[in-house]
This record gives C-alpha cells, sequence and structure tokens, in this order.
C-alpha cells in the first residue's frame, strides 16, 4: 500500500508549485494530472514514471469524477507514490475532498499538500489585491459552475458587502452574474475584471465598470479559462499592475523538442513573454562504448555539430579515464554558438567556428586549416547528416562515432490529447527528429506559421508538406530575431 498525495500545481506558472509539491512529482510513480497541470510539471518526472491525463474542460471531460476516484484508490495500492496533480488549490473547487473522501473509505492512505489558488494569484499578477486598507477587508471566492449554479449564491448579500467578490469558473455566465449584482443592488460603476490565464505569459486583464465588463469581455473575445473580480480593489490596478510586457508578449509557441524539458529555447522564449507550449517527442538513447581511446589519442581535431555531442563525448571520455587534458594539442571545432557554449562548460574554447552554422560550413573551414590526411574525430548522433564528413572527403580521415540516437516518444493519443482544439501562432522546429517525430502523429493547425533553425530542418517540413520560414542564421538567436520579427509590436 502507497501513499495518494493530492497536489495543488497551483495557478498555472509552473514556479509557483510549493517545494513539497514539486519533491512528491519528481519521486512519483504515478501522476494522474488535470488539464491545468502544465507540461513543464509533468517534465519534473522520473523516468518510468506513469502519466495519466484525468483533465476537465467546459465540455470536455477526459475521465468522469467516479472513475478518478476509482483510478487513485487503485494506483495506491500499486504504487509507493501516487500524485494526484491538480491545478490551484486541491481544496479550492478542486474536489479534492471528494476524493480524499472516497479514498478514506477504500483504506488507501493520502495526504493533502495545499496549492496556489488562482482565487488569489490571479488578481495579484493583474495588480488587484483581494484585500486592502480602507477597501476590502474580506474577500469571497465562488464557482458558478457547480450542479446549481449561479442559484446558489445570495445575491443581496453579495450586492451589498465591502468584500471583494472572486467567481472562478463562471466566464460563460459573465453577463448574468453582472445582472443579478446589479439588481440586487450593487453600483453599475463598481470597478470589476476579468482576468484570462491567471499568472501565464499569456495572462490578459480585461478591466470595466460592472455595468459593461460583459460586453468589454466580448468585445476582447476572452476566452477559458478565466476568472472575475469584482470590487473597489479593481480600481488599484492602475497603480499595482506589472509593466506593460515586450518582445513576443501574447504570443503562441508550439516548441517540439527532443530530450529534456524545459529546452534552453522554451526559457528564453518565455523570458521574452510568450506562452510556451513544450513538447517531448523523442527522447535521448546513449550509445556507450563509442569512443575509443586510440581515437582520440590519434586525433588532430575534433569537431562538433551539437551540443549534446559536447556533453555526452565528455562523458564518455571521464568514462575512459581522461578528461581535457587529453584533448591538448588537437584543434576543436564547433559548429555554431550553442556548441561553444558547451564547450567552454568543460573549460575549452573553440579554434573554428565558421560563419553560417552548418557542416558543410564547418568541413569547409576545416579543408582551410588542416593539412591534408589529417584525422578528425567527429562524434555524432545516429542519422545526422553526412554534410561535414561529405565536406572532407579527399581531405583528411574522419572517424564518426555515434554517441546517441533520438527515438520518437510522442503518440498519436498523446499528441491528440496534448494538442487538439488549440491553437498556436507559430511552430519551431529546431532538428529534423522533431520534425518527423510530430507531424507523423499530428498535424499542424490552419494559421500557425512555421519556422525552422536552418535548412536542413527546413527541407524536412517541406518534405511533409508544411511551408515554412528558415532563421536568419542556425541558432537561437536566430530563432529569437525571426519570431520577434514577426510577432513584436
Amino acid at each position: 500500500m502507497g501513499t495518494v498525495y493530492l497536489v495543488g500545481a497551483g495557478p498555472g506558472d509552473p514556479g509557483l508549485l510549493t517545494q513539497r509539491g514539486l519533491s512528491l512529482l519528481r519521486r512519483a510513480d504515478c501522476v494522474v494530472y488535470d488539464s491545468l497541470a502544465g507540461p513543464l510539471l509533468l517534465a519534473e518526472t522520473k523516468p518510468g514514471c506513469e502519466l495519466i491525463h484525468a483533465g476537465k474542460r467546459a465540455g470536455r471531460h477526459a475521465m468522469e469524477q467516479d472513475a478518478i476516484n476509482r483510478l487513485l484508490a487503485e494506483k495506491g495500492r500499486q504504487d509507493a507514490c501516487v500524485v494526484r496533480l491538480k491545478g490551484g488549490d486541491s481544496f479550492v473547487f478542486g474536489r479534492g475532498g471528494e476524493e480524499g473522501l472516497y479514498l478514506r473509505e477504500q483504506g488507501v492512505p493520502f495526504e493533502v499538500v495545499p496549492g496556489v489558488t488562482s482565487a488569489i494569484a490571479g488578481p495579484a499578477r493583474a495588480g488587484i489585491p483581494v484585500t486592502h486598507r480602507g477597501m476590502a477587508r474580506g474577500f469571497r471566492v465562488m464557482t458558478a459552475h457547480d450542479s446549481g449554479g449561479l442559484a446558489n449564491l445570495d445575491f443581496d448579500s453579495l450586492a451589498h458587502t465591502t468584500d471583494t467578490l472572486v467567481f472562478l469558473m463562471g466566464l460563460g455566465l459573465l453577463g448574468e452574474i453582472a445582472s443579478r449584482l446589479i439588481g440586487a443592488g450593487m453600483d453599475p460603476q463598481t470597478p470589476a475584471a476579468v482576468i484570462e490565464n491567471a499568472t501565464l505569459p499569456q495572462q490578459r486583464t480585461v478591466r470595466a465598470a460592472l455595468a459593461d465588463l460583459g460586453r468589454c469581455a466580448r468585445e476582447a473575445h476572452v476566452r477559458a479559462p478565466a476568472l472575475i473580480v469584482v470590487g473597489r480593489t479593481v480600481s488599484l490596478a492602475d497603480r499595482l499592475a506589472p509593466p506593460a510586457p515586450r518582445g513576443l508578449a501574447g504570443a503562441r509557441i508550439l516548441l517540439p523538442c527532443v530530450g529534456e524539458l524545459p529546452s534552453r529555447l522554451g526559457e528564453r522564449l518565455r523570458a521574452r513573454g510568450a506562452a510556451v507550449e513544450e513538447l517531448a517527442v523523442c527522447r535521448v538513447e546513449e550509445k556507450t562504448g563509442a569512443v575509443r581511446r586510440e581515437a582520440v589519442g590519434a586525433a588532430d581535431a575534433v569537431a562538433f555539430t551539437s551540443r549534446r555531442a559536447v556533453q555526452l563525448f565528455f562523458g564518455a571520455l571521464f568514462g575512459l579515464g581522461l578528461d581535457a587534458r587529453a584533448l591538448a594539442g588537437r584543434r576543436i571545432a564547433a559548429v555554431g554558438p550553442g556548441t561553444q557554449e558547451a564547450l567552454r562548460a568543460f573549460g575549452l574554447l573553440a579554434d573554428c567556428v565558421p560563419p553560417v552554422h552548418t557542416g558543410e560550413a564547418l568541413g569547409a573551414l576545416l579543408r582551410e586549416t588542416l593539412p591534408r590526411g589529417a584525422r578528425v574525430l567527429f562524434p555524432r548522433a545516429a542519422g545526422a547528416s553526412g554534410a561535414l564528413r561529405q565536406a572532407l572527403a579527399g581531405w583528411a580521415q574522419v572517424e564518426d562515432p555515434v554517441l546517441y540516437e533520438t527515438v520518437p516518444c510522442l503518440s498519436a493519443e498523446a499528441a491528440a490529447a496534448t494538442l487538439d482544439g488549440r491553437s498556436f501562432d507559430a511552430a519551431v522546429f529546431t532538428s529534423g527528429s522533431a520534425v518527423r517525430a510530430l507531424l507523423g502523429v499530428w498535424k499542424l493547425p490552419e494559421g500557425c506559421r512555421t519556422l525552422a533553425i536552418g535548412p536542413k530542418t527546413a527541407a524536412r517540413l517541406e518534405a511533409c508538406g508544411v511551408a515554412c520560414a528558415e532563421s536568419p542564421h542556425a541558432d537561437l538567436e536566430g530563432i529569437l530575431e525571426k519570431l520577434e520579427e514577426w510577432f513584436h509590436a
């Protein structure tokens, strides 16, 4: 018998998950998650952790509540650590109480791990405190989405309180909520707001007088998930709201990834305000024993065309009882800035970096700097382009041990569960393997612009029938430059 942990995932921003929640997520054997638990949190799980989607959105239920209850009890009897990951706080309209009661009846141990609720965090990120001296001594949190809907709410009391009112899951009833508050005696000019995607990079706030809020939200095309705030404290957002975002604010970007999440590119896109959906489409399988001590000793140069090749090469080097000193006197070649950065982490500076970041350009540069007959060690991925080898043909002897292989890990079912019904402004591909893995199981939605990091990736997209733009130079800076050209206002 294990333990089921009812963990509040917070309001959306992965950084607002509690330390206790993160610790449990990292050692979980099974995670049962809902639609508001972001993929960056799921990426924190250990290899082999079972992930089960049990999400609910308006009109769409992946699993009914009774089935979720039974599933949690079943997994609690099988696994040592089961995490039920729910958006916000499990006990704030999260039905965590029902799940806990069922587990207690079934004799399955459980623990509640509180989370940050969007009822407080969402308004706070919008510059709206739910309490403020002289304005609101308290706040009330309500849902319009339970079985009774608005019929269970005491609008006479709500209309005459000085408390800040927060309505969750009520966007579809916004007009009725406003009219019933006004009908019960609330001033139609009471400050009010609708907050979409609270705490996420794409958070939007629409503020208006209560009487006008429904119309303003419709004109702004506000969509769920969204919360409604009514009360005098909304007026403080003029002074307390964060500065207007810059860069890629509001851009919705799909980023298929190879290997671990979050990726460096994803982090940089978020730092510019983009809403990024990172999706693990391939896993990396390391090939042990590929690097030979004799090949290292005989090499005149070592050429790297990816960060991962650098990292795995040095892991293999350490496994041979060697370190960076084994490369003394050899020319170190890197295809671009990202690979240079990876080399610096191991205390090495690249001698050769081509102005155009491709294998062909790197091979051409090595031909200019190495004598005929030189030995080049080229650690690479399985299936990698032979461009560098071809560029050195007839000039240098190339040994190219395969250090790793990228294996597709995204199923059609998982892609549909995560992406169907979603809209994106752009999809960014940083490798041909990501193209094959994603487009093999899912079709990009209409209106989604597509960006490739370089010519090889662009050619792969075009072979799949997808028109794309190409980064002005084949590195992350080039991708950011192109995206800001597209989306920066």
